[in-house]
């Protein structure tokens, strides 16, 4: 008898676990409105920090792209000035051999 009561003992202590944990777990599918709260205010929070950091890496990026076009014409158009240079100079000097050999 004593060996029965152990094992209702045990049973109970078994049916009550599983009760217990039942409970919690639907407790814990519930999500109150404190945490809701919070969440979305963590949420807009970061979305504030975040979006001008994201505003201002991108019009870096294209700012920096259009600086390097802009860098490219430059370098471009300084070759030719200075190949239009060389060229001035050797007509320059072509009419002053040929102003020399007029006169002479």
């Amino acid at each position: 008898m004593e060996s029965e009561n152990r094992l209702d003992i045990y049973k109970d202590i078994a049916i009550n676990a599983q009760a217990d944990n039942g409970e919690k777990l639907q407790q814990e599918k519930n999500i109150s409105l404190k945490f809701l709260v919070w969440t979305y205010i963590a949420m807009l929070t970061g979305f504030v920090l975040l979006l001008p950091m994201i505003y201002i890496k991108n019009q870096i990026y294209y700012r920096s792209r259009d600086i390097s076009a802009l860098w490219s014409e430059y370098s471009i158009l300084m070759e030719e000035n200075r190949d239009l240079r060389q060229k001035i100079e050797i007509i320059r000097f072509k009419q002053k051999v040929l102003d020399t050999l007029e006169i002479e």
